[in-house]
């Protein structure tokens, strides 16, 4: 008997490693690194200016900000070796940095998003601070 499985041996795999990939990934951890890094440094301008809040709680915002996204990385890893491999995490830490960054982008953008007056006069900012 002949075994049937010899066409599929023959035909070649598609292997997306090595250097061929690697200025993609290089590339976008840099943009992404560099938007992050942007989006920080102005964040305490915005929180000091917009919301009116003091140096010492807009810098404590800014700091946990940047803890969670370089502490990101470890879950990433975690999930990349274990669960999905590089490619499919790559492509959902990008595409979720980008979405948090256009909402972050969106609410300075938006002149209908609520100031720091409505949000201390609805008593949320106080139970935030306490």
């Amino acid at each position: 008997m002949e075994n049937n499985n010899s066409s599929t041996d023959d035909e070649p795999k598609t292997n997306y490693r090595g250097w061929k990939s690697m200025p993609f990934v290089i590339g976008n951890e840099t943009f992404e690194k560099l938007g992050t890094t942007g989006a920080s440094a102005n964040l305490l301008v915005y929180f000091t200016t917009v919301f009116n809040m003091k140096s010492i709680t807009a810098t404590t915002i800014v700091n946990v900000f940047n803890g969670t996204a370089n502490f990101g990385t470890l879950p990433g890893a975690f999930l990349c070796d274990t669960y999905f491999g590089r490619y499919k995490t790559l492509g959902f830490a990008s595409v979720a940095s980008f979405l948090g960054l256009l909402v972050l982008t969106m609410t300075s953008a938006v002149a209908s998003t609520p100031s720091f007056h409505t949000l201390t006069s609805s008593g949320f900012w106080t139970k935030l601070q306490s």
